[in-house]
């Protein structure tokens, strides 16, 4: 191979790890995040899934055989 070819690949190689050092320096000093309330979680799981509501009432009588 040629010498031009090994030096663009070092340089690439260089690149990529102070790529990879520079992301984790990053992750490891994130902000930190208040802790989420259970209440909010509660009441944000009692919105989800199967809900009855007039819409759908009224679709079950328009669907009935």
């Amino acid at each position: 191979m040629s010498a031009t070819t090994n030096a663009g690949r070092r340089k690439f190689m260089l690149a990529l790890t102070a790529g990879g050092a520079a992301a984790a320096a990053a992750a490891l000093t994130g902000t930190h995040q208040a802790p989420v309330q259970a209440n909010a979680n509660k009441e944000a799981a009692s919105k989800r899934g199967y809900q009855e509501t007039a819409h759908v009432r009224q679709y079950y009588q328009t669907a009935r055989v």
